[in-house]
């Protein structure tokens, strides 16, 4: 069944037609024909089961026909120092994948700056959303420095700063965020910084990753 990104969602037995950026990607894009069922999730948790009734000017016409399967995921925050544009896209795309709460990108001393890139990450989290089989999408902030992300942070999240040769890192129960450098890694004043905030040095692998593989592999184990 294909999904959906809908910020409007048919309500229980009633029918609604779609926005037009949603109904051109059922109609146009996909090509779904009247009588198809199709999954509609408007990414802040809820979901729907849907038919394809019609077209109304333009707009793609559904009709509720029960629920969807809304998952709980963990609270997890990704603190990612910026890379080059396409190693940013995948880590955004892997990291709402992996069921990440939040993004915020970090201007870090070996960070590749990058200039507005907000609505092109949003849309990259909206498509893997929609692949992967979310519900919600990730919260991605504009990038800002390493200390306003580290006190920004919700009281109560265990960190994780990501070191190479460091103890592997172990799952967290509970609210937890990490913290991968750039492509040559943190600096030592930036994982001390990231120290003074409670965060605790963690590993990943006896090999050296790429900082895009790196924020995988830390999710993964988070």
């Amino acid at each position: 069944m294909r999904r959906f990104l809908s910020p409007e969602l048919p309500a229980e037995g009633s029918a609604l037609a779609l926005g037009t950026g949603v109904s051109h990607h059922i109609l146009r894009v996909t090509g779904i024909a009247p009588g198809e069922a199709v999954e509609l999730f408007d990414g802040q948790g809820r979901v729907c089961e849907a038919v394809l009734e019609g077209v109304e000017g333009g707009r793609a016409v559904v009709r509720w026909s029960g629920p969807g399967h809304a998952l709980t995921l963990p609270p997890r925050w990704l603190l990612m120092g910026l890379l080059k544009r396409q190693a940013f896209d995948t880590v955004v795309r892997m990291a709402t994948e992996l069921g990440v709460s939040a993004i915020w990108p970090v201007q870090l001393s070996r960070s590749v700056p990058q200039g507005g890139r907000l609505d092109r990450w949003e849309r990259i989290a909206a498509a893997a959303a929609g692949q992967c089989g979310r519900t919600d999408l990730p919260q991605i902030y504009p990038a800002r420095s390493l200390s306003d992300c580290l006190a920004a942070l919700p009281a109560g999240v265990v960190g994780r700063v990501c070191v190479p040769g460091a103890e592997r890192l172990v799952r967290v129960e509970g609210p937890a965020a990490a913290l991968l450098g750039a492509e040559g890694g943190l600096t030592p004043a930036e994982i001390a910084l990231a120290a003074e905030a409670g965060f605790l040095p963690a590993g990943l692998s006896p090999l050296t990753l790429r900082a895009d593989t790196a924020a995988a592999a830390a999710l993964s184990s988070l």
